[in-house]
Order: structure tokens, then C-alpha cells, then sequence
């Protein structure tokens, strides 16, 4: 009867425990939790101390029979999933359940060892112990630490000290109560880094350099760790998912170069952050190649269509037999495990990733799969975002172009109703000027000092003539008078009109254009005066000679006609103001030249673009449209 009743006693405290524990699972332990264990503690020990008293006096086969009743309380409080320790004066171990044994993978009894040396932590047997301040004469307290057992794994627990005190209410030990919180404090951890890894996210507005981040923590050990990730985009004008990005090694040569590399230089994920460079992968064979896959959204078949479509990740564990992975899908990638996450930005699917263990294989559990999921939707909404201020970027940059197209095209009207009417007063005195030197240059003068005075004003007039005419362009009609035709050829009749005037200046000509160039609506006049003008800028720029290179190139939409010098080149100063009308570098410069160019290009729905480094010559490009 008394052992029935022991051990029905026994069971109701360990069940008091469970309990407890259950109740606390998930929450901080606080001191009300401690109050609860101490006082299941002295109900123990005092159902332990009366069954002292009656064993006493009880046969040897009684004794025995305590023993397998001990063995059975052992096995309820392994059941209930809690590291048990009681500790001695001397923090030395004198009993411990097996549960801990199991966590610690112990191989010895670690009955007569000091706790330091098993529980391998940072607090036990230290000044913060919570054992040694119980021995102390304090309260009991918690702490939350980690502990590593013999083989090197690591658990975050917590220690809970409770005083166990003699019939003469001395501490004579101290039990020990250990919570495995790992699971815990790992998911307190990914939840910690979700939210760095959104705020670095949030904080990216360049596209580019997002899209390589956020493959960067797929990929990162410090972050998700898989071996290589794949971003696809929707392109929603011609309804297909491109391939966009890739990151990751090429090989398990270039796999374990890189991880080693990375370890060796970052020690967090804040320092791959620091110095993320999203340019060094563009040249990969891996990103090259995700790069031109391309699936119509219209096909189901593809996994990433489908995974798209659904709105919802996809695990493959097996691609050869899937049926939802095509044969080219799979030989693409190159693996038979991988997981695909949607893009997920206000309900509607903008891309998919792609991820898989190609060169570690290690299998791809579903709560991986739940945390990347989390993080990809976070993601969805930063490349919204960016993609969201880089439109209204393009929209603010072509506002800006537009108005100063707007205010060059208003000073150039301005400058073209000024120059009709200055041309207008100027001209009649200086044809009479002009007339009267050279009558004069007609009669011998005594006086050669007159002579020489009548040949600068004849000089004078016809450079104020010609300064007339580049004026005049200004005030006359814009509207181009267009035909068919090729630039090339126009090309060709201009570099044929400067041709002893290239070899007079030692300019070597190198021409390539393109042989099934196409037709355009251009005026002839007009684009030879622009490459007359062009090519004469060039010239001046090689007083010593050298190589002029043309090239014209021929699109879907526009032609490109490049023209290349190795002179002196343009300073930043005065390329900013080379197409203004009226400015100039040159001593007998009118600065009417390149503006005049630009105003017909653009009469012709082109632009002209250039470049140029003092001292290494300069680029101007021109682009006409094909239609």
C-alpha cells in the first residue's frame, strides 16, 4: 500500500512539472515560475524524506524494490524533456538525469566532475553562476546561456538554480533545472535577421545592387546559406518571365574557393553589405546563362510559370520524375533538389527565385523553405520600390532634358529674330565697305603701310561676312527638307570633299560602314553641313595629324554615326558649353558651328552625344532615327 502510494505521489510531482513546464513553454521564465519549482521541490523532498524513514526499517528485497521505483521516477523525469543536475558544495556533480546526459552526448558518468566541465558555459562556476549564488545565501535565479557538449554542438538553455536544504534547513546542494530554449532563441534569431536583412533591403533604391543583395542573402552563410539563386522578372509588355539575375559559383572548384575567400575577408553579414560590389558577377558562365532563359507566361508546364501562376513555393525534391519540371529546366540547372519562392508584391507575382544545394546537397526542409518565403516577400517589396523610383527618376531626368531642350530652343529662336535683324543692318555698310577697299586696293600707293592697311579691311569684311552667314542660319527655317537616303553616303561625298584637305593636315582616315545600311528620311544639305562641321572640329583638334575613325551603325530604331579623333580633347568646362551658341576656343572661331549641328540633328528627331578626355582625343556620337 505505502508503495503504491509512493509512487503515486512520485508520478503527481513529475506530472506537477510537465505541467509547469507546458504552461511556460514559449514564455520568459520569470520569478513567479522559480516560487512554483521550489515548492514542488520541498514536497519532493519531503515525500522523499518519509520514505527514507519507512525504508529504514523495511527487509533487503524492500531496499530493492526502492531502487527500481528510483529508476522509474529517472525514466517519468526524462519524459518530460528537462536537464536535471544536483550539485554539491563544490559545484561537483552528484546525480544527473539522463536527458542531460543525452544533450551533452556524454560518454562517462559525469557523476564526481565539476559542472564547469560538463556543462561547458560561460556561467557555471563562474561569479554570475546561478548555483554558486544559491550556495551563497541569494535567491535562487535564472539565466539564459549556451552550453556545448562533447562533440562540439551547441545549445542555448537556460538554468534554473533551486536550493535543496537538510532537516536543519541548511543548503547542502543545489538542483540544477535545465530548459533547452534553442529552437527559441534560433527563431528569435531569424526573425532578428529578417528584419536587418528588410532594412538593408528598404535602404537600396538602385535596382541593379538590390537585385545582387538580395541573391546575396540567399546565398550568404550568414544569411540562408544555399548554394546558388536565381531571380526571374515579369515582363509584362511582352508577357514572359526573363531571366535577370544570377548568383553563385560555377563549380565546386570556384564553390569552395569562394566560401573559402568569403570566410577568410567577412566575419558578418553586415561586412558583405559594407562592400557589396553587384558588377563582379555580370561576367559569370552561371549568370550568363539564367540571363537568356526566358518562359512565356502563358506556359504552365515550366516550374517557374506555375510557381508564378500559383502564387505559392514549390519544393522539388525529385526533378527527374516530376512531372511539373521540363527536361530543359532541369538540364539547365544541372540538380535534382531545389525550391522556388514567388515575388510577391500587393498580390500580384513580379518574379520568381530560384535556389538549390547543387555542390553541398544538403536537402531543403520546409522551414528553410518558410524563412526564405518571409524574406523573398519582403524582397517583393523592395524592388516595387525600386523599380517604383527609378521610373520616377527616368520620368524627372527626361522633364530635365526637356526643359533645357525647351530653353536652348528658346534662345535659339531668340538669337535667330536677333540675327535677321542684325545681319539685316550690317550687311548694306559693310558690302559698301568691302566695295571701297577694294576699289582702293586697285591703286598704287607710294605708301606701303596703305597698302598693307586696305588688305586688313578687305580680310576684316569677308570674315564679317562669314560670321553673317553663320548668323543668318540661326533666324532661317528649321524644317528639314527630307529623302530617302543612305548616310553612308553622304558620309562618303563629305570625307571625298575634305579629302586633300585631310591629307594637307596628315589626318588618317579610317572609315567602317555597315553594307545593308538601311534608308532614311533625312535632308542631305543639312546633315552634310553637320558633318562637315564635325569633321573640321576633329581636324583643328590634331594640329600634328592622326587617325580620325567613322563608323556608322545601323539599329532597329536608329542609326549611329560615331566619329573618333586622337587630338587634344575637351576640358569638363568647356564641354558643357561646346554646343551654346557663339562660344569658342578658337581664336578665329564664330562658336555657330556645333550648335548649328545640334539644332538640325534635332530638327531631324536625333541627338548628339559626347566625349572626351584631355589629352586623349574625343567621341561624338549621333543618332538619327530610322523612321
Amino acid at each position: 500500500m505505502n508503495n503504491d502510494l509512493s509512487k503515486t505521489n512520485s508520478e503527481t510531482t513529475i506530472n506537477r512539472i510537465g505541467n509547469l513546464l507546458n504552461e511556460y513553454r514559449g514564455v520568459p521564465l520569470d520569478e513567479n515560475f522559480l516560487k512554483k519549482i521550489e515548492e514542488i521541490c520541498l514536497d519532493l523532498r519531503a515525500d522523499s524524506t518519509q520514505k527514507d524513514t519507512e525504508y529504514s526499517e523495511v527487509s533487503k528485497d524492500l531496499k530493492e524494490r526502492r531502487k527500481s521505483e528510483r529508476r522509474s521516477k529517472d525514466k517519468i523525469i526524462d519524459v518530460i524533456g528537462v536537464g536535471l543536475c544536483l550539485l554539491d558544495r563544490e559545484l561537483k556533480i552528484t546525480w544527473v538525469n539522463q536527458t542531460l546526459c543525452d544533450w551533452l552526448h556524454l560518454k562517462e558518468s559525469p557523476l564526481g566532475k565539476h559542472c564547469h566541465d560538463v556543462y561547458n558555459c560561460d556561467e557555471i562556476g563562474t561569479g554570475s553562476c546561478p548555483a554558486a549564488s544559491v550556495f551563497s545565501g541569494k535567491a535562487g535565479s535564472i539565466i539564459e546561456t549556451w552550453i556545448e557538449s562533447e562533440n562540439r554542438d551547441k545549445m542555448c538553455v537556460q538554468h534554473v538554480a533551486i536550493p535543496i536544504r537538510n532537516g536543519e534547513e541548511n543548503i547542502n546542494s543545489v538542483l540544477i533545472l535545465t530548459i533547452n530554449s534553442t529552437e527559441s532563441e534560433k527563431t528569435v534569431h531569424k526573425l532578428l535577421l529578417l528584419q536587418k536583412l528588410g532594412e538593408a533591403m528598404q535602404g537600396t533604391l538602385h535596382l541593379d545592387k538590390l537585385l545582387h543583395l538580395i541573391l546575396t542573402c540567399v546565398t550568404s552563410g550568414y544569411a540562408f546559406g544555399f548554394n546558388r539563386a536565381m531571380l526571374f522578372l515579369v515582363n509584362k509588355e511582352h508577357n514572359v518571365l526573363n531571366g535577370k539575375l544570377a548568383v553563385g559559383p560555377s563549380s565546386h572548384e570556384e564553390a569552395n574557393q569562394i566560401w573559402k575567400e568569403l570566410s577568410d575577408k567577412y566575419s558578418s553579414l553586415k561586412d558583405i553589405f559594407e562592400e557589396l560590389d553587384f558588377s563582379h558577377n555580370i561576367d559569370t558562365s552561371f549568370n550568363t546563362m539564367v540571363k537568356l532563359m526566358v518562359y512565356s507566361l502563358s506556359d504552365t508546364r515550366e516550374v517557374v510559370i506555375f510557381c508564378a501562376k500559383e502564387k505559392t513555393p514549390i519544393i522539388i525534391k525529385d526533378a527527374v520524375n516530376d512531372p511539373r519540371v521540363t527536361p530543359e529546366f532541369r538540364k539547365a540547372l544541372g540538380v535534382n533538389e531545389f525550391v522556388c519562392v514567388p515575388l510577391i508584391a500587393k498580390n500580384e507575382t513580379i518574379g520568381v527565385i530560384v535556389a538549390d544545394n547543387i555542390y553541398t546537397a544538403e536537402p531543403i526542409s520546409s522551414d528553410h523553405v518558410s524563412m526564405l518565403t518571409m524574406f523573398v516577400n519582403q524582397a517583393a517589396m523592395a524592388i516595387e520600390n525600386a523599380e517604383t523610383y527609378k521610373r520616377l527618376e527616368d520620368k524627372i531626368n527626361q522633364l530635365t532634358e526637356t526643359q533645357q531642350r525647351l530653353i536652348s530652343s528658346e534662345r535659339l529662336a531668340a538669337i535667330g529674330s536677333m540675327s535677321s535683324y542684325v545681319a539685316h543692318e550690317i550687311r548694306n555698310p559693310l558690302v559698301t565697305i568691302g566695295g571701297f577697299a577694294k576699289t582702293l586696293s586697285r591703286f598704287t600707293f607710294t605708301d606701303s603701310k596703305i597698302k598693307t592697311n586696305i588688305d586688313i579691311i578687305i580680310e576684316e569684311v569677308k570674315r564679317l561676312e562669314t560670321i553673317l552667314k553663320n548668323i543668318t542660319d540661326f533666324g532661317k527655317p528649321s524644317t528639314p527638307e527630307k529623302i530617302d537616303t543612305q548616310i553612308s553616303e553622304i558620309m562618303e561625298s563629305t570625307c571625298m570633299l575634305m579629302e586633300n584637305y585631310f591629307q594637307e593636315k596628315n589626318i588618317n582616315v579610317h572609315k567602317e560602314f555597315e553594307t545593308d545600311e538601311p534608308e532614311i528620311a533625312v535632308d542631305p544639305i543639312q546633315i552634310k553641313q553637320v558633318f562637315l562641321n564635325i569633321l573640321m572640329n576633329a581636324v583643328e583638334a590634331m594640329p600634328d595629324g592622326g587617325n580620325l575613325d567613322i563608323k556608322i551603325r545601323s539599329g532597329i530604331e536608329s542609326i549611329e554615326i560615331e566619329i573618333v579623333d586622337n587630338g587634344e580633347g575637351i576640358s569638363k568646362e568647356v564641354l558643357k558649353n561646346i554646343f551654346n551658341p557663339f562660344f569658342t576656343t578658337k581664336p578665329n572661331g564664330t562658336g555657330a558651328g556645333l550648335a548649328i549641328s545640334l539644332k538640325i540633328i534635332e530638327d531631324h528627331g536625333g541627338n548628339v552625344d559626347v566625349k572626351s578626355m584631355p589629352g586623349k582625343g574625343t567621341t561624338m556620337l549621333l543618332t538619327l532615327p530610322v523612321t
